[in-house]
């Protein structure tokens, strides 16, 4: 098995593990070289979540105090089209979880290209995130942001409108928003464990690109022993393409597994891995010559 084989096999374990919500992180050190920051990363991002999600839930809750206080007689019909007319609009979550996320992505994507580039080729080592790369964290992470809020939004709504079929009272609907899942720690810890995933198959896209001995890249199906992988997903294995390109799975194109472009059916709790297929005779080219490769690679894609 070569170094890169035992980082990628690293990575899956520490991704299965990752998932597994008894683990504690710091017991989930890759056992590869230089990824030992990673649980940390991915600690302090799942904290950083908790703190936004509680601050939008007490938003929401001022919120229906303020409008109590107004007026006792407020009915929840006049509480749910307020919430819709105001404070939906005046909700800042989005906008906080895409600056939170975009830091996550860009500091997780750069140590794991330093890791992933240097098992490759030593002579080529990792020096800065191409410009595909910048723009695909500006935009995965203002759309995850807008998709969290979107779902709370959602989900405040539903158990608005089943208070008023229920006949409730303000003090069971505030009773209701401070016990919705959508703000508490398990959706913080959900969303930063997914979003290691998503970074993993970004970083080894980056990285093959940067590699000039990487000619093509191959798809490597879960090993998890926990989970049943998909069928489709068993027959992508071994699937070889050039870097660049897109796979073909299950009637939907993506760049890599867990590929924001696939649908939740292809994306949710996808174990699987990307793997490099190394070109020997471009290896041992000169240093100076696979530089060059890389650079025309760089100047390309920014």
């Amino acid at each position: 098995m070569n170094k890169t084989d035992e980082l990628l096999k690293s990575l899956n374990i520490f991704i299965q593990k990752a998932e597994e919500d008894e683990e504690q992180l710091q017991d989930i050190v890759p056992e590869f070289p230089g990824l030992e920051l990673l649980p940390e990363l991915i600690e302090n991002f799942e904290s950083s979540i908790a703190v936004l999600l509680r601050a939008q839930r007490k938003r929401f809750l001022d919120a229906l105090n303020v409008f109590v206080s107004k007026d006792t007689k407020q009915t929840l019909e006049a509480l749910l089209a307020y919430i819709r007319s105001d404070l939906f609009v005046a909700d800042e979550f989005s906008e906080q979880m895409s600056e939170e996320a975009a830091k996550f992505f860009e500091m997780t994507l750069e140590q794991l290209c330093e890791a992933i580039m240097k098992s490759i080729d030593k002579d080529v080592p990792f020096e800065v995130l191409s410009g595909r790369s910048i723009r695909w964290i500006d935009e995965w992470a203002e759309q995850l942001g807008k998709i969290m809020q979107l779902n709370t939004h959602q989900a405040l709504e539903s158990e608005l409108i089943q208070a008023i079929e229920a006949g409730e009272s303000i003090a069971e609907v505030e009773l209701r928003i401070k016990n919705m899942p959508q703000f508490d720690r398990n959706r913080a810890r959900a969303t930063a464990r997914t979003e290691i995933l998503t970074a993993s198959s970004q970083a080894n896209w980056e990285s093959f690109m940067q590699s000039p001995s990487v000619k093509s890249k191959k798809w490597k199906r879960s090993s998890s022993k926990k989970s049943t992988p998909r069928e489709t997903h068993v027959a992508m294995d071994g699937v070889e393409i050039g870097v660049d390109e897109l796979f073909l799975v299950d009637g939907e194109f993506g760049m890599y597994p867990r590929d924001t472009t696939f649908s939740p059916k292809n994306r949710v709790n996808c174990g699987c891995v990307l793997g490099p297929v190394v070109d020997e005779e471009i290896i041992g080219l000169s240093k100076e010559e696979k530089e060059a490769i890389r650079q025309e690679v760089l100047l390309r894609y920014n």
